[in-house]
């Protein structure tokens, strides 16, 4: 929340620095990390200061644990700053398209948030003593982020901006972002919320496995939106708009061959995924919200491409209006779909919300940014990936129905339908330098393996 959307605004603001040069790069990392320190900050006081409130009236814990509640939320509250500061380097080196470097201070980061608290609490230390080391590996990994951004980035010493008129830019932009920050979770948990409430927890433990399957896909369409918007911001800055649209209408084609397999195996063996995953009860009484979720998927996948091109052009605020809008419309549809049809009308509402959210994605920025110019070639390998669809989708029917009468006859043509696929979106559907770029990216993810 203390975020405030700077996060967002600061990867778009660096791709345009980079693009621009000068000194506005230097200008817009001091900006950012200043005041996201100094978010951190007011945040951390406010939890610092709350804390007894927070142990006492809003969550329900044990008289004795209450002195130990109470130190584990003030440790927390100089987590705050660090965090957030952490975050608006990390930004930084994104938006300057320096994934290798975001990546390997995440991978510590990611396990010293799991193996730290594993090995102190072995030791028989208390939460708050947990939350202290906790805190001194961050710091660590703050410091060294900034060593990062110093080294590749700025190329000299740290110091305050010149004025405010970069921050004020930002916080421009990055109001936008937070509204859609802010209504995004909601938006997207609210299936969730509906379903405890409405239909019990029993079938909210059915539901969240079902959504946890289908979502873990939403890592491929996440991965690209990060890559995506700096390289969006950077093009747009050099003025080249029609390059922007070019480049996400191609990404769009690859986003689409990429993940549309995935999904439909989804779609046809849920009950299947659920069961092996979870159990036979799962896939009974989820496997119909699965599918459903499933489509969503694929959707929210190609939903991410017009909103990276939004955010990259600089228009975020059409995305947070579309939010606004949403909220009216979502919210009363969820709650008449789960009383309804349970389960499966969460997934239904979900998977509405997505069909919204691209398609109206698509109509503003199309409006607001204007269309592609007619390329034949592009055309060519649309309709190319349009039948390589449909041929896949005509296998795994058959697949699915033969799976009764003989199993391995049912996966040897499951086997070969995705091997086709994979053959024919290579060589028909993929341009020459996208499959050079493809090759390219598996040769640095092979040599960085070893």
């Amino acid at each position: 929340m203390f975020d405030f959307g700077l996060g967002r605004a600061t990867v778009r603001f660096v791709a345009d620095a980079t693009e621009r040069g000068g000194d506005r790069l230097r200008e817009v990392v001091f900006a950012s990390v200043l005041f996201q320190t100094a978010a951190g900050l007011v945040a951390g006081l406010l939890l610092f200061s709350l804390a007894p409130i927070l142990v006492t009236r809003v969550f329900t814990i044990l008289p004795a644990a209450i002195p130990e509640a109470t130190a584990m939320f003030r440790v927390l509250a100089f987590h705050l700053p660090v965090l957030l500061a952490a975050a608006a380097l990390r930004a930084a080196l994104e938006g300057a398209q320096r994934f290798d470097i975001s990546a390997m201070l995440r991978i510590p980061s990611g396990i010293a948030s799991v193996g730290v608290p594993a090995f102190v609490a072995s030791a028989g230390f208390s939460l708050s003593v947990i939350l202290w080391w906790l805190l001194a590996v961050r710091v660590a990994l703050l410091l060294i982020s900034a060593t990062a951004v110093r080294v590749t980035l700025l190329r000299g010493p740290w110091g305050l901006p010149a004025g405010f008129q970069t921050l004020r830019e930002m916080l421009r932009y990055s109001g936008w972002v937070a509204i859609s920050t802010a209504l995004g979770p909601l938006l997207g948990s609210f299936d969730r919320f509906v379903v405890g409430s409405a239909v019990g927890v029993t079938a909210l433990g059915f539901y969240t496995g079902a959504a946890e399957a289908a979502n873990r896909f939403l890592l491929i369409p996440v991965t690209v939106f990060s890559a995506l918007l700096p390289a969006l911001a950077a093009t747009d800055a050099s003025g080249s708009r029609a390059r922007a649209l070019a480049v996400t209408r191609a990404s769009r084609r690859q986003m689409a061959a990429l993940l549309f397999p995935l999904c439909l195996l989804l779609f046809a063996f849920a009950p299947t995924v659920l069961e092996t995953w979870l159990g036979r009860e799962f896939a009974v009484v989820a496997g119909d919200a699965l599918r459903i979720l499933a489509v969503g998927v694929f959707l929210n996948g190609l939903a991410h491409l017009p909103l990276a091109l939004l955010y990259g052009s600089n228009r975020p605020d059409l995305p947070a209006k579309i939010h606004l809008a949403e909220i009216v419309i979502h919210l009363p549809l969820t709650i008449g779909l789960v009383r309804a049809f349970g389960i499966t009308g969460a997934a239904l509402a979900w998977t509405i919300r997505c069909v919204t959210d691209l398609v109206l994605y698509e109509l503003v920025s199309r409006r607001a940014l204007g269309r592609c110019e007619v390329d034949t070639a592009e055309r060519a390998r649309t309709v190319r990936l349009l039948w390589t669809v449909a041929g896949l989708s005509a296998a795994l029917a058959c697949t699915v129905r033969l799976a009764g009468a003989s199993l391995p006859a049912a996966l040897t043509l499951m086997v070969i339908g995705l091997m086709s696929y994979t053959a024919l979106s290579w060589m028909t559907v993929l341009s020459g330098e996208e499959r050079r770029a493809w090759l390219g990216t598996l040769s640095r993810t092979r040599a960085g393996g070893v």
